[in-house]
């Protein structure tokens, strides 16, 4: 793990790297979605995070949570690093809703399982 991952992992909320290390080794989609979140929290204005605590697929990263591109970016960032996915502009891009973001995270997931030689981050 790099010290950026590590250093945003110690800076999210308690539970969200525990929650990184059992979607790794059980690929429960649940503790995906925990990280996910946890990692979300950890970019957006603490003024956001009861919406966050209650939001659903339906809920917008814009409008409902304040996410900015600068926040996006960062939170693309360490979800690459952690998950050893790549996401590309044009994905992110069309990504409005949380929804939106789990379907991608998921897409991207299996993808990388189907083709491991195409791993962005070769260990």
């Amino acid at each position: 793990m790099d010290n950026r991952l590590e250093e945003e992992l110690r800076r999210a909320p308690e539970g969200t790297k525990e929650a990184l290390e059992a979607f790794k080794s059980s690929g429960d989609l649940s503790q995906l979605e925990r990280f996910a979140y946890g990692i979300i929290a950890r970019n957006i204005d603490e003024s956001y995070h009861e919406a966050l605590e209650n939001a659903d697929d339906s809920t917008r990263m814009i409008d409902d949570l304040g996410i900015d591109s600068l926040s996006m970016l960062d939170i693309v960032m360490t979800l690459e690093d952690a998950l050893d996915i790549d996401l590309i502009d044009e994905d992110v891009v069309g990504l409005e809703t949380l929804g939106d973001m789990k379907a991608e995270l998921v897409r991207k997931i299996e993808d990388s399982k189907a083709h491991p030689d195409h791993s962005p981050n070769p260990q």
